[in-house]
């Protein structure tokens, strides 16, 4: 049975077939006979010659395509890397700004003499501890090392936020205790006597302690407040007259006698250099003068230590 299966395909495959090629217009007719495995064969045959030709095809386009994207992913990452490499530099270029900050700030501080005062200056002197990360040119940046000096300079840009906002109200500190300090010249005129001891004016004979500066002016003279404050008392006192004193706060008090009429009231707050009263010659007095006398934390200190 197997053996006649054989045979008919043979046969089969043996059949002649005749390919007629007719041209136009009467010309002859040309013919060629082949077998069927021969025609199978050739159709095989330009099957696979089509489709090696479409790979090939396909597959040029592919390497084609592959080299462009390449192309421009390289281009990406050269971009990617110069990007990289300029945040770097600006990182670097924020901590020297940062850097410069801080020294301003420690300047700032030594030229107010704030350092001098103890003003918890120490707080503006802090310096980063982290290293700071040097170019490598040639090499490629890792995202990672940006991103962490970018953060490092988050940081240290709000800590100098916040030195420079300590700063500021250090100075806003400072300026009102220059402000409030008694250092000007309550009135235009000579020191007739000195604080300490000295011979009593009255008598000439013996002597007392004079607890401030005795000033030489004009009865009806401008009085001028040593520093800004506060009057805490205008009124007569035994001695001294007419009197004026007034708080700065910071430990400092001072007192302005003898005065023929004050300008200013209790509870009032006055500024450095107003006119708070005029000099006269009320109280224990041998003339026209302005007794002025300064305290510091209670104690009576000897003026001409603070006025300018």
């Amino acid at each position: 049975m197997s053996w006649k299966f054989i045979k008919r395909g043979k046969r089969f495959l043996t059949r002649p077939f005749t390919l007629l090629i007719i041209p136009p217009k009467g010309a002859q007719t040309k013919s060629w006979k082949m077998s069927l495995w021969l025609v199978a064969c050739s159709c095989l045959a330009l099957v696979s010659f089509v489709f090696f030709c479409a790979w090939s095809c396909y597959s040029a386009w592919k390497a084609h395509n592959d080299r462009q994207e390449l192309a421009k992913l390289r281009q990406i990452n050269q971009q990617y890397q110069e990007e990289l490499l300029s945040l770097h530099q600006q990182a670097v270029e924020a901590e020297n700004y940062l850097q410069e900050v801080r020294l301003l700030d420690q300047r700032v501080r030594k030229m107010t003499g704030m350092n001098d005062r103890g003003d918890k200056s120490s707080r503006s002197g802090s310096t980063s501890t982290v290293p700071r990360p040097s170019s490598r040119s040639g090499s490629s940046l890792e995202p990672s090392i940006v991103d962490q000096q970018f953060s490092r300079i988050n940081s240290e840009a709000v800590q100098a936020r916040e030195t420079l906002q300590l700063l500021e109200k250090d100075l806003k500190e400072y300026y009102a205790y220059l402000a409030a300090l008694p250092d000007h010249w309550p009135v235009r005129g000579r020191v007739t006597s000195g604080f300490g001891m000295r011979s009593n004016p009255f008598s000439g004979r013996g002597s007392e302690f004079h607890n401030g500066v005795d000033f030489g002016v004009s009865y009806g003279a401008p009085v001028e407040a040593a520093g800004d404050g506060v009057v805490t008392f205008t009124g007569y006192l035994s001695g001294f007259g007419h009197t004026v004193v007034i708080s700065h706060g910071y430990g400092y008090k001072s007192s302005y006698c003898h005065l023929s009429r004050s300008l200013v009231r209790p509870g009032e707050r006055v500024t450095k250099g107003q006119k708070i009263a005029l000099a006269g010659s009320s109280g224990r007095s041998t003339g026209p003068h302005l007794h002025f006398i300064i305290e510091k934390d209670g104690k009576e200190i000897d003026p001409l230590t603070v006025l300018k």
